[in-house]
């Protein structure tokens, strides 16, 4: 299957990619709650033909296509679910469940998966190897650990066909449509939350003496929160430490007994990764005991950094570079700094995640997860294009 044959079959697809992703946008759910998409993904992967899937982590599946010939196995990994957020695009195709909305772009990757799957079925003759479709619930499911780790957890990756490589995407407005980014090594930040809770003893604020005030102790810990990266990550490295949340008190005069901390911790390596988490325990021990007060930590480890495979990255390039010209491949400077639990598959099997620029005409950039958050339908055909390359590429060699 040439580069032409590619582009004529993705562009084919794109009415068919609009009216699905709409489908999904009108209707959106949130982590693990996938259940509407799901039986939509498996409604359409059966009219396509394709009758060999499995469901993973109650909301998630895979499907497989094999090839006419034996060889390696490529999976590719599509997000389903949406964010727990109200729409205000006022588009016509607007979420219909309040509180719920697809403003991250899982709608067009589920889309473009599919339409994927149907250019590769109707070429299974040609492919020398398997394609493992892979539809995940619960990437935005930060708090709980995401979606991946436990559809690898439940087989997705080693049941047959073993998985050799992984790859996915993801819409990025900040680029015009028809460009792809990629870059070698981290692409994304590890991402882990921290929950810290003081207890102290609270009382009246005229008799300081008597209390064992949490709000001090709490002070003092985001002060010393700022020294980890400065004081203890070399200046080579970049990683964030950062306080977003503190609660604690009701009035003027009065010293609680508690107060709740929230923080986010970056990284973009496992070592840097350890020593924050080593450093915000000890802080937080020890203030806490020269205040003589109870602190609670609890670090979720959540996303690693996602690390793509510095080998299939020279590759996947090769094949990009080879289907859109050398001038609408970007290599992205530095990683991003958001978190992605594609990072689970890329820490198992050699991966590659890359961007899909996604801009809107009119050049103005509309950031996901806000409420106005909307991309460039055109794009979708860009994502099966470059998806149907990759596969080529891995298992016929070309």
């Amino acid at each position: 299957m040439d580069n032409l044959a590619i582009m004529e079959a993705a562009k084919s697809l794109q009415e068919f990619m609009v009216e699905t992703r709409r489908d999904i946008h009108r209707h959106p759910e949130p982590s693990t709650k996938e259940f509407r998409t799901q039986q939509l993904v498996i409604d359409e992967l059966k009219r396509i033909g394709i009758d060999e899937i499995k469901n993973y982590f109650n909301t998630g599946l895979a499907a497989v296509i094999r090839g006419a010939r034996p060889g390696r196995t490529i999976g590719i990994r599509a997000d389903m679910d949406a964010l727990m957020m109200d729409e205000n695009t006022g588009l016509p195709f607007s979420s219909s469940n309040p509180g719920v909305a697809h403003m991250c772009g899982h709608d067009g990757h589920t889309a473009m998966l599919l339409a994927t799957a149907k250019v590769l079925h109707d070429n299974r003759d040609r492919l020398c190897g398997n394609v493992k479709l892979i539809f995940q619930p619960a990437e935005e499911n930060g708090p709980q650990g995401g979606g991946a780790q436990f559809m690898i957890k439940e087989g997705v990756l080693s049941d047959d066909p073993r998985v050799d490589f992984m790859t996915g995407l993801h819409v990025n407005n900040r680029y015009p449509v028809g460009k792809v980014i990629c870059r070698p090594g981290p692409t994304h930040a590890g991402s882990d939350p921290f929950y810290l809770d003081l207890y102290g003893v609270g009382g009246h604020a005229s008799t300081p003496n008597l209390v064992k005030d949490p709000i001090v102790a709490a002070a003092h810990i985001i002060t010393a929160l700022q020294t980890v990266v400065s004081r203890n990550v070399s200046p080579f490295e970049n990683a964030v430490v950062g306080v977003s949340m503190i609660q604690g008190g009701t009035r003027h005069n009065i010293v609680p007994d508690k107060v709740h901390i929230r923080g986010t911790i970056r990284t973009f390596n496992d070592s840097t990764r350890k020593l924050i988490g080593e450093r915000i325990t000890s802080i937080v021990e020890n203030v806490a005991r020269a205040m003589d007060i109870k602190a609670e930590l609890d670090i979720k480890w959540n996303y690693g950094p996602l690390m793509n495979d510095a080998a299939m990255y020279r590759q996947v390039r090769t094949w990009l570079v080879d289907m859109f010209g050398e001038g609408n491949y970007i290599e992205q400077e530095f990683p991003n700094t958001g978190g992605e639990d594609f990072s689970y598959f890329a820490s198992a099997v050699p991966s590659v995640y890359f961007w899909l620029g996604s801009q809107g005409d009119d050049g103005v950039t509309k950031v996901a997860h806000s409420s106005d958050f909307d991309f460039n339908e055109e794009a979708m055909k860009f994502g099966v294009m470059s998806f149907t390359r990759i596969v080529i590429g891995y298992l016929n060699g070309r």
